[in-house]
């Protein structure tokens, strides 16, 4: 895809319970890839950084839908993988994104939205109705919302706790042998 904005009427989609399917890349989501290089190490072009990051992508499926009751939802699907830094051993590590959102399209003012009757619900987020709604934002803001502010892999960092400067623990085989 372009960098161009993606824009859709939301609510016509939803009447015609259309369906749109695309791949971004980073080069589409400039804030995204700018939170992702500033997680990067300070020596990023020793380590192809940018490259890597121009080899993520993510993978979205908008569905839209009226219900009986005359209401207008959208259904987001993104998928991908992006290429962060963990936090404490600065390695690179693969972020994987398996995201389901739910929209409620609607005409009432999203600061009204107690007042029109739309209560807040886990099921669904208020969108709020526009002929220009830009769906590259939309995409752009969940994954960056998705995304964590501190990467760290899921188990033990070896390589980067010996080069913390941490030592281990000379009198660590001794702990045994004190009784209590």
């Amino acid at each position: 895809m372009s960098s161009q904005p993606l824009l859709i009427d939301n609510i016509a989609f939803a009447k015609r319970g259309e369906h749109l399917a695309g791949t971004l890349s980073l080069a589409d989501c400039p804030r995204l890839a700018e939170l992702l290089a500033s997680q990067a190490p300070a020596d990023s072009s020793a380590t192809g950084h940018k490259d890597d990051l121009q080899g993520s992508s993510i993978n979205f499926t908008l569905d839209g839908e009226t219900n009986a009751a005359g209401q207008h939802f959208l259904h987001l699907a993104l998928s991908g993988t992006l290429i962060t830094y963990c936090q404490r051993c600065l390695e690179q590590m693969p972020f994987k994104l398996d995201l389901d959102f739910n929209y409620l399209v609607s005409n009432a003012n999203i600061d009204n939205a107690d007042a029109a009757g739309l209560e807040d619900s886990d099921d669904y987020d208020l969108q709020e109705a526009s002929q220009n709604m830009d769906l590259l934002a939309l995409i752009e803001d969940e994954v960056i919302m998705a995304t964590p502010i501190a990467p760290l892999h899921a188990g033990n960092c070896a390589h980067g706790a010996m080069q913390s400067g941490e030592k281990p623990n000379p009198f660590a085989a001794l702990k045994g042998l004190i009784k209590s």
